[in-house]
């Protein structure tokens, strides 16, 4: 007896011992930043994501021990689903999340440090960004540049340090400080070439004083978009084009609107047709951000009638299938090491915007449902649309805005039976109907 309660004991130990290694999440993200305050130590935020298809070794590499025992000797921990609306959605709104699953990483004052994707499934690439959060950890805080900023230090010294720990922390939107950072240079500084790239890595507006500032030379922005690489060009005007709308749009701005669709559209000289959907996109974007309507829709039905109905579907598949090709390539050749002058290739992973074609489409005409009313021209016009993108992929969104499209239109009959079609869809790729189910009822009992 006494050697059966002492194996007993010794399994029940062994069972408490596994269960113990898990890493403490705590309830709320309010909780866990008071904590992080309280005991000074960063905090850890995962946005975690349910994967369109089962996948059992999703999140292995949280379940590694040693990146257990660095995120719970190191950081406070909280975790929040996507999917969870209310938890999630003003984490991902502040932070600008697009990715997904992803990690926020927050100094113990609530600065932040970084943010990156989570791929949760290898330990590996989760122990390569927990030490980079570590080490980030030891920088000043962004809360205190934050804070010396509004006492009023504005020096060039400290605007520069400002700034670069802000770019370091992966905010591109620096436009008003380096618009106060430039008020402190010569006419000297801007014929150097490290003083304007700093600049323009900083994302000025187009219209701006800092804007126009370096390029009363040039020669040496003409060098910069030459030698520097592909990707920090890139970044550089993407923070220029997205600083420009956010200000244009915060200000009601039209002329900045146009400025900044012009300065994309020229982003784009070695492919006129894209950089003109370019320019139509941003000024869509301008009329949808400061809600006019009017504005919004009648530019819209102009542009995806132009870039969206003119391509047949096989060149849409076409687009779709190099896009797939293109992404799995440059991971494979990002993927290569080089050993004894031989090239051999680890395992890797990527992603590519799949059916983008016809994602952005259905939003288009979501989007005239909610905001043409009953202006029967646009919602002709959307259903069409909506038609079109279940011809090119029957998925259970694009029968919904089918239905809502054709209900509203009064076509009841065929708007129940699109609707019973996103349901049996749905149930077919095993995800949640219940939305679909609801709206049914509605269209059925005519009360939608």
């Amino acid at each position: 007896m006494k050697k059966i309660i002492l194996i007993l004991t010794l399994i029940a130990c062994c069972f408490v011992s596994v269960e113990a290694q898990k890493i403490n999440y705590e309830s709320s993200i309010e909780k866990a930043k008071k904590i992080a305050l309280q005991q000074q130590k960063p905090l850890a935020i995962l946005i975690t994501i349910q994967p369109p298809v089962p996948m059992p070794d999703f999140m292995n590499g949280l379940n590694d021990d040693t990146v257990i025992n660095k995120l719970n000797s190191h950081f406070i921990n909280y975790k929040v689903a996507m999917e969870d609306t209310v938890a999630s959605r003003k984490i991902i709104r502040d932070y600008k999340i697009v990715r997904f699953p992803s990690y926020i990483f927050l100094d113990s004052k609530g600065g932040l440090l970084f943010t990156d994707a989570a791929f949760i499934a290898r330990a590996k690439s989760l122990l390569d960004i927990i030490d980079k959060a570590i080490a980030a950890t030891k920088e000043k805080s962004l809360v205190d540049y934050d804070s010396a900023y509004n006492a009023g230090n504005k020096s060039t010294a400290f605007l520069r340090d400002y700034i670069l720990r802000r770019r370091k922390a992966g905010i591109t939107n620096n436009a008003d400080l380096i618009e106060t950072y430039v008020n402190g240079l010569t006419v000297s500084d801007l014929k150097n070439y490290a003083e304007v790239l700093f600049i323009l890595k900083a994302g000025p507006i187009v219209d701006s004083n800092a804007y126009k500032l370096v390029f009363t030379n040039r020669g040496i922005v003409d060098s910069i978009f030459k030698t520097e690489p592909m990707a920090d060009r890139v970044a550089m005007n993407s923070a220029t084009i997205e600083n420009s709308m956010i200000k244009a749009i915060a200000e009601k701005s039209i002329a900045r609107a146009y400025a900044t669709a012009n300065f994309t559209r020229n982003s784009w000289t070695s492919d006129p047709a894209e950089a003109q959907k370019k320019w139509y996109m941003k000024m869509l974007q301008y009329y949808n951000g400061v809600k006019d309507t009017a504005g919004y829709l009648q530019k819209a039905a102009v542009f995806y009638d132009q870039y969206y109905m003119r391509i047949s579907l096989d060149s849409v598949r076409k687009k779709d299938s190099l896009r797939y090709e293109t992404a799995k390539n440059k991971a494979m050749e990002n993927a290569g090491i080089n050993a004894n002058g031989k090239t051999t290739t680890r395992t890797f992973s990527f992603s590519y915007a799949k059916d983008s074609y016809a994602t952005e489409l259905n939003n288009a005409a979501w989007s005239f449902y909610q905001y043409a009313g009953n202006i029967n021209e646009y919602l002709l016009k959307a259903m069409l649309w909506s038609k079109r993108c279940i011809e090119y992929s029957p998925k259970p969104a694009y029968y919904d805005t089918y239905a809502h499209l054709l209900y509203r239109l009064k076509f009841y009959d065929e708007a129940e039976s699109m609707q019973k079609n996103a349901i049996e869809s749905g149930k077919a790729e095993k995800s949640n109907t219940t939305g679909f189910e609801e709206e049914y009822k509605k269209i059925k009992n005519r009360t939608l």
